[in-house]
């Protein structure tokens, strides 16, 4: 498809580009970490850098290591439920492995935590009575928050704590249009959405910093490329009109785009295809017309012409792909299978999956979420009003356990650190949109 060709051609350029001057040299970053005052070591503690996709935990010993790209200065964001997090900033000079110590201070409200979690009810984050929350995602240790007190048209961004509050805020401006949602890009930016206008958003010391990105550079450059790994970006060719797309990688080293993987709903294309054959013979000759100008597919014309697309028939692909400790997963569920591939991007092998078949099929809403630090993946239910997550074990895509909201009606759900984030407000009830989380257990 003519489109798809220039779509990768943009993105390569790109990439390329973007590349040219990449270090391939990597750093270790090791150490322990230990409790103040005892000393002892401290397993489970979380290590993410920020604004980037790596995360590691300690193991028993309270050690840890990271493998990273080499650049003169990494911050850590070290954190655990039971001790006040912490922020560590590491410079590397010409170092090829650093070995650091870390001490943490242990949180005084620990047993008021405990018995809250016991009972299993929803903690409440943020909630402001004079306007609601639409949106969020997570920065360090703090929140990003989309508010506005009646319509998205007088968007904020608020940079909150997780005790609810607010640091800074940005008001988005006139002509950027109405916001609309967060996109959380492969290099780990908040990136906010508007009708006219996207940004990237950042954070220095403690104030919000709203970068312009023009929406072409996003569609080609950025919401493409799903994630990136061992010098590699994986990206997609998707588009949603069209019931076929492809997996590539681009190794940073290389000037060549390979395919991974291809996905395709086959009855879905069939009955796409059909579409140019039911056009009257007149309408026949005006999508052969528009495919000639446009230098694309007959077929694919003839689809929008009929609005096919847009009818109850037509389902747009899911098939995400997820790197998970070093092994990259495609959840291909329109051929049941969950492919596994290895650091050298070759298939190791294929398991296949049934979770996203229950016995009522609209229970399944098509989204999976992964908790990074942890590696879990849930998929994404809704019956009789009420929300579950289902675990679901990415290496041979069985069942692990269910878990079941308490707030039936939750929204822009998102998982971290083994607890399920969302937006909530009340059905009937004058409550603005507050933000929850709950532990998943």
């Amino acid at each position: 498809m003519p489109h798809v060709k220039l779509y990768i051609l943009f993105l390569f350029f790109s990439l390329a580009f973007h590349n040219a001057s990449a270090q391939t040299e990597t750093l270790l970053i090791k150490g322990k970490i230990t409790e103040i005052g005892t000393n002892k070591a401290i397993e489970n503690v979380a290590v993410q850098v920020s604004n980037a996709p790596y995360a590691t935990s300690t193991n028993k010993k309270g050690e840890f290591k990271l493998q990273l790209p080499k650049k003169a200065l990494y911050k850590l964001l070290i954190s655990h439920t039971s001790y006040q997090s912490f922020i560590k900033e590491v410079k590397t000079g010409s170092s090829d492995t650093i070995d650091i110590n870390i001490s943490l201070q242990q949180r005084s409200n620990l047993l008021d935590s405990i018995s809250v979690y016991a009972v299993h009810k929803p903690e409440t984050l943020v909630a402001k009575t004079n306007y609601s929350i639409f949106d969020f995602d997570f920065y360090e240790d703090k929140l990003i928050l989309l508010t506005a007190e009646r319509s998205l048209a007088k968007a904020q961004i608020q940079l909150s704590t997780y005790e609810g509050k607010i640091i800074s805020s940005f008001v988005l401006p006139k002509q950027a249009g109405e916001a609309k949602h967060f996109f959380h890009d492969y290099e780990g930016y908040t990136d906010i959405i508007c009708k006219d206008s996207i940004f990237r958003l950042d954070v220095l010391n403690t104030e919000l910093m709203v970068m312009p990105i023009s929406h072409k550079d996003f569609n080609h450059f950025i919401e493409p490329i799903a994630d990136s790994a061992n010098n590699n970006y994986y990206y997609h060719d998707n588009w949603e009109k069209y019931p076929m797309f492809n997996y590539y990688y681009l190794k940073t080293n290389d000037s060549l785009n390979h395919l991974l993987s291809t996905i395709t709903n086959a009855d879905l294309m069939k009955l796409y295809n059909l579409e140019y054959y039911y056009l009257s013979p007149k309408m026949q000759v005006e999508a052969r017309k528009i495919a000639q100008y446009y230098k694309t597919d007959k077929r694919i014309i003839a689809a929008l012409m009929s609005g096919f697309t847009q009818s109850m028939f037509y389902e747009p692909l899911y098939a995400p792909i997820f790197i998970l400790k070093d092994t990259i997963c495609i959840f291909n569920h329109h051929n049941d299978f969950l492919y596994h591939y290895n650091k050298q991007n070759k298939l190791i092998d294929s398991v296949s999956i049934s979770y996203h078949h229950p016995k009522n099929w609209r229970e399944w809403k098509k989204q999976l979420f992964v908790d990074e630090l942890s590696n879990k993946v849930y998929a994404f239910f809704s019956k009789d009003g009420h929300h579950y997550l289902k675990e679901i074990n990415y290496q041979n895509g069985q069942e692990v356990m269910t878990y079941k909201l308490k707030h039936h009606s939750a929204e822009k759900i998102k998982i971290k650190d083994g607890y399920v984030y969302y937006v909530y407000r009340p059905f009937d009830s004058t409550q603005e949109r507050f933000l929850y989380r709950e532990k998943i257990e």
